[in-house]
């Protein structure tokens, strides 16, 4: 018999071993932010279709009813959100709401329905429920909770007017409606305030809907003083309609930002950008660094000062 004589296996040492790990972490460092950078644009992309989505529903409307959207019916009434359902091959959905009603007294159902157009990716995806106990803007408390969708999308209601964000004075190009309730808060009759020849600064120049501004720790909080319950609530104006500009009404610097009247302003959470459909339907990218007077310009439908370069 031939003895063969015993061979040791190779293998790593200790320092080759440390070297080629210490190699694929630097390699995972690198490879990483590109990947997460990827991710983002993608989602950028996709939140800008949304925003493309919904100014042609918002376009369709037009088409449909000789005006834009109110950016609610009534006090308590449903929302441009959900009058530019139908538009959206929401029909079903639209028709199981109720328009006479309040939100208040609206089916679970309609109340909680997700549409993931009203959504940006990169904040959130769906579901998302507002569901807080609710202070109506009556005055009135409310014991009983009303969860209800939420968004990340609003239209513009111009610059400030007042107290509330859709001031029928506003100057935007979706305000709240000419309406009237009887003594039940049931609506009888509602009027558009705006429509497209209204926007006499030109539709490329004016807003149409923008992200709103929601800081990470005030998600699905609703009430007078918030603005993120449910997008069809047309109790709370700064759940759905945005103001933007002078005095105050900056664009939300990060998911952080709590300055200011947070609750009132556009914003993002793409970085360093936010995302805006105009009236003629294109979208634009505004750095979050854009002046308050440029804010203004393109807010305000018909100061008669036609912005060049932004």
């Amino acid at each position: 018999m031939t003895s063969h004589p015993f061979r040791r296996r190779a293998a790593f040492t200790l320092i080759e071993l440390l070297v080629v790990i210490a190699i694929i972490a630097v390699l995972i460092s690198l490879l990483l932010p590109a990947v997460q950078q990827s991710r983002e644009a993608a989602r950028r992309i996709a939140c800008n279709n949304h925003l493309k989505q919904i100014s042609l529903a918002i376009q369709n409307f037009v088409i449909s009813q000789q005006s834009l959207p109110s950016s609610r019916l009534g006090p308590q009434h449903a929302t441009w959100f959900v009058q530019i359902l139908p538009f959206l091959e929401q029909g079903p959905l639209y028709n199981n709401w109720n328009l006479t009603n309040t939100y208040y007294l609206q089916g679970t159902t309609v109340q909680t329905a997700q549409l993931e157009v009203f959504y940006c990716p990169t904040r959130r995806s769906p579901p998302q429920l507002s569901t807080q106990y609710k202070i109506s803007s009556t005055g009135i408390p409310d014991s009983q909770q009303h969860p209800g969708a939420l968004g990340d999308y609003a239209a513009n209601g111009g610059q400030f007017a007042g107290p509330i964000v859709d001031n029928p004075l506003c100057k935007g190009a979706m305000c709240q409606a000419n309406s009237l309730v009887n003594s039940s808060n049931l609506l009888v009759t509602t009027q558009s305030q705006t429509r497209l020849r209204d926007i006499t600064d030109g539709t490329s120049n004016t807003f149409l809907v923008g992200e709103k501004h929601v800081p990470l720790s005030k998600f699905g909080q609703s009430g007078p003083l918030w603005g993120d319950g449910s997008i069809y609530n047309g109790d709370f104006p700064r759940n759905f309609n945005r103001i933007g500009g002078l005095p105050m009404f900056n664009l939300g610097q990060n998911l952080y930002d709590l300055t200011g009247p947070w609750h009132c302003k556009f914003g993002s959470y793409h970085p360093g950008i936010c995302q805006f459909a105009f009236s003629d339907g294109h979208v634009v990218a505004l750095k979050n660094s854009t002046s308050m007077p440029i804010l203004n310009l393109l807010a305000v439908r018909n100061d008669g000062q036609i912005i060049g370069q932004y």
